[in-house]
C-alpha cells in the first residue's frame, strides 16, 4: 500500500456532518486541540469540508446537505468517537475549561482505560482515551469469541551520549514527541514518537556492554524514517545539526517479494550521536 497526502491514515476515516464547517474547525482547534490539515470548497462560499487530526487521529469534516443532520437538530445520536491520547488529563482540562459540555467525567474504566466523555457544538460525542493497564476482556465479565491478536512491534532503542541532548534534537530534527521519559540527569531512558512511529533512547551504559556509535566509531544499524515530505525533514534534521551522507534523490530498485518497491525518495544523514537515518517516501 502506497502513501497518500490526501488521506494519511489506513485504517479508518470518520467523516462528521457540521451545519458549518468553519465553525467547527474553529470549535474542534481551540477545545480538543485538532489541528487542520486542508479544507474545501467552492471560492466564496461556504466550505463544504476539512481535514483535521490529533496525534494519531484523523478525521474529515463534511458539511450537511439535504437529508443530512446532527445529533443536535435529531435530539439523539448514533455513534460515539473514540481518540486514544498520551495525556488524556491535560487534555480533559483543555476541553473543560475552553466549555465543552462533559458528559463522563475523567475515570479509569473496569477494561484498563483512562478516559472522559464530552459533546461537541453540533452534538457528537466523543471519548478521548488512554490505556492504563492491559485487562482480558473475560476479567470484567465479557465472553471471548476469539481472542484478539496483538500485532507485534519492534521499536529501536538507539544509545547516545547524551540524552537529554538527543531528546531535544530529535525533536527539533524530526518533530519527535517525547512519550515518557525516566532516569536521572545524567542517565536518561525515554520513549519518542514520530507522528506515530515509536522508538526509545538510554544514555550510554558501559557496564552493561552499550555505548553509542559516535563512541564506539562505527555503527551497525541504519534507521529509515518514511515520511509524507522528505526533503523537508532532511533539511529540517541538518539545521538542527545532523550531518549529511547524501542528499534526497529518486532511486530505483529490482525488488521482488508480495510489496515490491520499485521507486522511490531517499536521502542519508548522521545524527550528533552517530546514528544513521535513511529519509525517504515510496514513489512506487
Amino acid at each position: 500500500m502506497i502513501s497518500n497526502r490526501s488521506v494519511p491514515t489506513d485504517t479508518i476515516l470518520p467523516h462528521i456532518v457540521y451545519p458549518d464547517v468553519a465553525e467547527a474547525v474553529t470549535w474542534l482547534s481551540k477545545t480538543f486541540g485538532f489541528a487542520e490539515h486542508y479544507r474545501y470548497g467552492q471560492p466564496g462560499g461556504p466550505l463544504n469540508g476539512a481535514q483535521m487530526f490529533l496525534g494519531n487521529a484523523w478525521i474529515m469534516l463534511k458539511r450537511a446537505g439535504p437529508g443530512w443532520a446532527t445529533p443536535a437538530q435529531l435530539g439523539f445520536g448514533t455513534q460515539s468517537l473514540t481518540v486514544f491520547l498520551e495525556d488524556v488529563d491535560t487534555h480533559f482540562q483543555r476541553a473543560k475549561s475552553a466549555g465543552a459540555r462533559i458528559v463522563e467525567d475523567l475515570h479509569v474504566t473496569e477494561y484498563g482505560d483512562r478516559q472522559y466523555g464530552a459533546e461537541d457544538l453540533a452534538g457528537h460525542h466523543w471519548l478521548f482515551s488512554r490505556h492504563v493497564s492491559d485487562v482480558s476482556p473475560d476479567q470484567w465479565g465479557a465472553t471471548v469469541s476469539r481472542p484478539a491478536m496483538i500485532t507485534p512491534r519492534i521499536s529501536p532503542m538507539i544509545a547516545v551520549g547524551d540524552g537529554n541532548a538527543a531528546i531535544e534534537f530529535y525533536k527539533a530534527a524530526f518533530d519527535a514527541t517525547v512519550l515518557w521519559r525516566l532516569g536521572r540527569s545524567e542517565h536518561v531512558v525515554a520513549g519518542l514518537s514520530v507522528h506515530g512511529a515509536p522508538f526509545f533512547l538510554a544514555s550510554e551504559a558501559p557496564d552493561y556492554g552499550t555505548r553509542g556509535p559516535a563512541a564506539a566509531g562505527f555503527t551497525t544499524v541504519r534507521i529509515e524514517l518514511f515520511v509524507n515530505d522528505p526533503v523537508a525533514v532532511h533539511s529540517r534534521a541538518l539545521a538542527a545539526g545532523a550531518a549529511e551522507r547524501s542528499p534526497v534523490i529518486e532511486h530505483k530498485h529490482s525488488v521482488t517479494g508480495p510489496s515490491p518497491i520499485t521507486k522511490m525518495l531517499q536521502g542519508a544523514l548522521v545524527d550528533p550521536f552517530g546514528h544513521m537515518w535513511l529519509i525517504g517516501k515510496v514513489l512506487e
